[in-house]
């Protein structure tokens, strides 16, 4: 095994690109279009638009079907990749490739391995549907295509930076900003050429950056520090075929996500990744074009956290209590595949266009909680129950492999009505090395539809569509049914500074997901079903020109068979029901005038607890929505513009409204805890309602350019929460509503960059201003969700402005 020092970062050399100096290899000419829903940055809108060095935070800001789980201003989450998802679909099943090789984490899904900049990119593909058959993502697929080596000699260098004093917000705020910049500087070294003119090119892209930030009122900052070197070459050694290398190693310090719950505000979580990978494509004149590839990645991920015997944690702040374990972790994924594909005639009327593959993956992760002690869980500051975790002797691993087959063709009906019909085929198979039972599944995924041009003035077309897709594995849900992974013991708890070992009262529940030693304590259905998505989209678009595309379209999607665990052992028919009048305010009447249920535990239940990963009969989320999107790119424009409108309908893995709570895809309490249940269908994180967002750069004369970024999006959706004390249980929160009937106030941002270019002798220099929340909003994102003298206050606004300044030096 290779091992990745904490002082080291390894960089190899890659080979990836198209030829050197060479365009990307286009669709035969009188291939018909097929666009899947979505928007590409291209490599000169990348270097134009303010992106603060973060390729997640560039999209979550300019396209207006992504949404993700923070609103950076200028660099506030260095080093950590952010959870994104598009139109209601779960971050967990976010997709990350660089060309045709998986990079996604499979532990828990949904974010990349290594953290994207924006520098080493010639294009990125954001999909949020439609996707191509040698796709399979349900929902949001961020595909990366690395930059190739220039046809001459390239040289860059660029330093940016952010100073106390360009920066809005103080500490004193009331209410304070979720987050604001203290400081931020970023320096990036470009090369790229030939190594041997037409045959051999070298690109290097390198990035060292380093922020600094104040969390909400806190009086002290936080660093956060990441390193980037990739490195691309392409062999041409003739006409047709060509070689590909690429090599990525990153380095990243940020802030931990347990911190406060530990009492040590300055923890960071230290990340060594590295990824390699390899190509091979054949583009003869005549017949099918042929590609091979193989990659690897690896991830080492080490807190600083210092171990405790017991902590006490808000479980309206800080999250589900089990949340709290994550330790030093090891994860590696593979993947290899070959691709063909080609066109040809039906007749002399009729063309199509083919393409087949297959691919072959596969991942690991050994993962140590090595937390063993006492939580002190408390619920809106009432003591509640006290955790006690036993440490597991040995680290979990957990592994998988996949095998995918599929063929798509692209058929020529009549003129101007084309057909497109495919079908993918996988097989995915999963376990614990400490487990008694794996997963194993296999599906057909379909897809199919049909396009007509209407209109050849204007190549006006109608489309419809459909799609299935199936849900990857997160590595840690095989944590249920293994003997490695943590359990605890829950007892009544009265409450104390710090829990001691005589605090414990009466035993309550035994909790996992690990086994304790009893193997009909945690377990996984053996007949588990895997996940999917159903899709339908249909709608109109034009192509006035080649440079332009206006689409609007309605998608339609259901997710079934979702995963959940199930307290079989003491299901909700054991418990007493108490109405407790509900006198909250509910902005709609005044008040919402109901008898809301509070689940007490029997305590003839207590310990009886055992726990199944199963497909609960009714575990379903949708999605209905409307997408209006424009793209331009012309030499001295580029322009992305979106507006979409949609509902979700979904079960919230967890009481609250945070990303790893409100979602579909996370396995929580809600099939467990029947206090979850209440309520608990409503709409989900990643969809806003209403959005409206544009990216675009505008390219004056005389080496001037200016580039927005602007968005408008609905707020994030939540649920007033009622606390009952004295259950048997100890102290619950309960929704009064689902999700989405109250919802923050709308988040609005405006990021600017303006830069000039001027030459210095021999040499072009480029200057450059970033405005990050130009308008300096101050729109609130979060509010105390509590019924009480606080509920409906804000808690939290957006970060306030931040400037950066820079220079480029091209030689």
């Amino acid at each position: 095994m290779i091992a990745l020092r904490p002082a080291t970062i390894v960089a190899l050399v890659v080979i990836c690109a198209a030829p050197v100096g060479a365009q990307t290899p286009q669709p035969p000419p009188n291939a018909p279009d097929r666009q899947p829903l979505g928007s590409t940055l291209t490599v000169d809108a990348l270097a134009d638009l303010p992106a603060s060095g973060s390729l997640d935070t560039l999209i979550d800001s300019a396209l207006a079907d992504v949404i993700g789980d923070r609103v950076d201003t200028g660099g506030l989450t260095t080093g950590l990749p952010g959870r994104m998802g598009g139109h209601g679909s779960s971050w967990t099943q976010t997709l990350f490739r660089v060309g045709a090789a998986d990079i996604t984490d499979p532990s828990g899904g949904g974010v990349p391995l290594l953290v994207p900049g924006v520098h080493a990119w010639e294009r990125v593909d954001i999909t949020t549907g439609l996707m191509p058959i040698d796709v399979n993502a349900p929902g949001l697929a961020v595909l990366l295509e690395p930059r190739r080596p220039a046809a001459t000699w390239l040289r860059e260098i660029s330093f940016v930076g952010s100073p106390p004093g360009l920066l809005a917000g103080t500490a004193t705020a009331n209410p304070p900003a979720i987050a604001r910049l203290n400081a931020w500087t970023d320096a990036d070294l470009l090369l790229s050429g030939p190594l041997i003119p037409g045959r051999l090119g070298l690109l290097l892209a390198t990035t060292w950056t380093r922020s600094s930030r104040f969390a909400r009122g806190a009086a002290s900052a936080i660093d956060s520090s990441l390193g980037s070197m990739f490195a691309n070459v392409v062999f041409t050694p003739n006409a047709i075929d060509e070689f590909r290398l690429i090599g990525w190693a990153n380095r990243a310090a940020y802030p931990s996500d347990n911190r406060v719950a530990f009492d040590q505000p300055q923890a960071l979580t230290r990340d060594r990744a590295l990824h390699t990978q390899a190509a091979w494509e054949r583009r003869p004149a005549r017949g099918a074009a042929w590609s091979t590839f193989a990659g690897f990645t690896m991830r080492a991920r080490t807190p600083d956290l210092l171990p405790t015997p017991a902590i006490v944690m808000e479980r309206l702040r800080d999250g589900p209590v089990p949340d709290l374990l994550a330790g030093h972790q090891f994860d590696r994924a593979w993947s290899l595949g070959a691709q063909a594909k080609g066109t040809g005639r039906v007749n002399e009327a009729r063309e199509h266009a083919w393409i087949a593959g297959m691919e072959l993956g596969g991942a690991a992760t050994h993962a140590d909680a090595r937390f063993a002690g006492r939580v002190g869980e408390m619920v809106d500051g009432v003591p509640a129950r006290l955790w006690e975790f036993e440490g597991p002797h040995d680290a979990s691993r957990w592994h998988d492999t996949s095998f995918a087959l599929y063929a798509g063709d692209r058929l020529e009906l009549m003129p101007r009505v084309t057909l497109d019909a495919g079908v993918r085929f996988e097989r995915i198979s999963g376990s614990a090395a400490a487990g008694t039972t794996g997963v194993s599944w296999h599906n057909w995924l379909p897809r199919g539809g049909v396009r007509w041009e209407m209109i050849p003035t204007g190549r006006i077309a109608s489309f419809i569509n459909f799609g299935r897709y199936g849900y990857r594995l997160p590595l840690r849900d095989l944590a249920y049914g293994d003997a490695s992974a943590p359990v605890a013991n829950v007892y009544r708890w009265a409450g104390a500074a710090l829990p001691q070992p005589g605090d414990a009262g009466p035993i309550i529940a035994r909790v996992g997901p690990g086994t304790g030693g009893n193997p009909g304590f945690s377990q996984i259905d053996p007949r588990l079903g895997r996940p999917y998505m159903d899709e339908i989209t249909f709608g109109v678009e034009s192509r006035p020109r080649p440079s332009a595309l206006v689409r609007i379209n309605a998608i339609v999607r259901r997710e079934k068979q979702l995963l959940g665990v199930e307290n079989v052992g003491v299901p909700a028919s054991t418990y007493s029901i108490l109405s407790v009048p509900d006198a909250g305010v509910d902005l709609a009447t005044g008040s919402t005038r109901q008898l809301l249920p509070f689940y007490n535990r029997a305590p003839s239940t207590f310990g009886a607890d055992r726990y199944l990963l199963t497909n609960p009969a009714d575990a379903e989320a949708t999605f209905v929505g409307v997408d209006v999107t424009g793209h331009v790119r012309t030499e001295r424009v580029f322009l992305i513009a979106g507006a979409t409108a949609g509902r979700s309908e979904g079960l919230s893995a967890n009481r609250g409204f945070q990303a790893t709570e409100n979602d579909q895809g996370v396995l929580g309490e809600v099939f467990a805890d029947p206090n979850a249940r209440t309520f608990a269908r409503g709409r989900l994180f990643t969809e806003r309602g209403y959005t409206i967002k544009t990216a675009g750069v505008y390219r004056f004369g005389k080496e001037v350019t200016l580039g927005i970024a602007a968005r408008y999006q609905d707020g994030q959706h939540f649920a007033r929460l009622v606390v009952m004390q004295n259950l048997n249980q100890g102290a619950e929160a309960v929704r009064a509503f689902p999700n989405g009937k109250t919802r923050f106030t709308y988040t609005m941002t405006v990021d600017v960059r303006l830069q000039k270019g001027f030459r210095v002798g021999a040499r072009r220099v480029v200057a450059f201003a970033d405005a990050y929340n130009l308008l300096n909003n101050a729109k609130e994102v979060e509010e105390f969700p509590v019924t009480g003298p606080k509920s409906r206050l804000t808690a939290a606004v957006q970060p306030p402005r931040a400037i950066h300044t820079g220079v480029r030096l091209t030689f």
